[in-house]
């Protein structure tokens, strides 16, 4: 029996985060070097067992191209849509799919593409590999590879049971601001699988993160490099320093002071090496420890950092609800410790399990 599935990207997702911002819905696709939601649907299929599916697909950017790359003939084309696409075209698309009674739709972005899943009311379920710069919503796989696991899972006949999950969405214009504000937006249909993350992000007060913050503030180093992630966990920090970095970016700290602010994935990159010290904080709720807020971070980033020079922050709230952190790459693997102490209090430390 031939599975007709649903597969669309959007191509700008995601570069947005490779550039300090914190979204890509005000992008245009001339300001994206390089699409990395394509790049990740290629690997998709070319990790995917193809047999007895039949993929309907946009033609170009948004579905043709990948398939054509990976090497793949199975697809037919419903939609060709503008150049470059816009959200109206995913709108038009998940439309004429809808028509098709597809067993599944897999998609490429982030939150705001899945709202515009979520606009069109479709009544088949999706999966969403994570690409964008904004995956606060729960209707994502953990990761790539979980994505593709799910994919087969579905496709043979192993996951037949579909739940509703929580799709979120925060304004670029607000959060920019450095004020986060996620709402409700709306549900879509997924599998009821545990590699699809089920908990949207969750907001926690940073009440009790004091004590790990003067922990960090007493020990930390004169003449290193410090990397001080985003969200008002870490930047309790720089607090106590009489600094005031980027509540959604990284700054670099040095010697008592803040050199730079909201540097992009290239500058991240320039600056690290293996005596580069980096304090991050997972997200609440979700478990992320890299991966969704923090996409500058990329995997070649990450290979020039020393784990040992990784300072994990958490408030003790956040986490005894964390029982797991998760670390999202996109497609490729990196060496990465199995376990993290997290930060909790004045040199209070719990170890937690990391999976990618």
């Amino acid at each position: 029996m031939i599975m007709i599935a649903g597969f669309f990207v959007n191509p700008i997702a995601g570069c947005g985060s490779m550039q300090g911002m914190k979204g890509s819905d005000y992008m245009k696709m001339s300001e994206c070097r390089e699409s990395v939601s394509l790049g990740l649907a290629v690997e998709f299929l070319r990790r995917i067992n193809p047999e007895n599916i039949t993929f309907l697909i946009p033609s170009g950017d948004m579905g043709e191209k990948a398939f054509t790359t990976a090497g793949l003939h199975n697809y037919r084309t419903i939609y060709d849509p503008a150049a470059p696409s816009t959200s109206m075209d995913t709108k038009k698309f998940v439309e004429i799919l809808s028509k098709e009674s597809p067993g599944i739709l897999v998609f490429f972005g982030g939150d705001g593409t899945a709202r515009d899943i979520v606009d069109t009311h479709p009544a088949f379920p999706v999966i969403g590999v994570p690409a964008g710069t904004k995956m606060y919503s729960s209707v994502f796989a953990i990761s790539l590879d979980s994505a593709v696991r799910v994919f087969n899972d579905v496709a043979s006949g192993m996951v037949e049971d579909f739940v509703p999950s929580e799709v979120i969405d925060l304004d670029e214009r607000v959060y920019s601001t450095g004020r986060i504000e996620t709402r409700f937006y709306g549900e879509l249909l997924v599998p009821n699988s545990s590699r699809i993350l089920m908990e949207s992000k969750a907001e926690y007060t940073d009440d009790y993160v004091q004590d790990a913050a003067e922990y960090i503030h007493d020990h930390i180093e004169n003449d290193v490099d410090y990397l001080i992630g985003p969200g008002t966990t870490c930047k309790s920090v720089l607090a106590l320093f009489g600094q005031k970095g980027s509540i959604l970016g990284f700054d670099l700290f040095r010697n008592g002071r803040i050199m730079e602010t909201s540097m992009n994935e290239a500058r991240l990159y320039e600056i690290a090496s293996s005596s580069t010290r980096m304090i991050i904080s997972p997200i609440g709720g979700q478990g992320f420890l890299l991966g969704r807020g923090n996409r500058e971070i990329s995997p070649r980033v990450l290979k020039k950092i020393d784990p040992r020079n990784i300072t994990v922050i958490a408030s003790p709230r956040k986490l005894e609800n964390l029982k797991v952190l998760y670390i999202d790459t996109g497609g490729e693997k990196i060496a990465f410790p199995q376990y993290v102490r997290v930060l909790y209090g004045y040199g209070k430390f719990k170890m937690v399990k990391v999976e990618q």
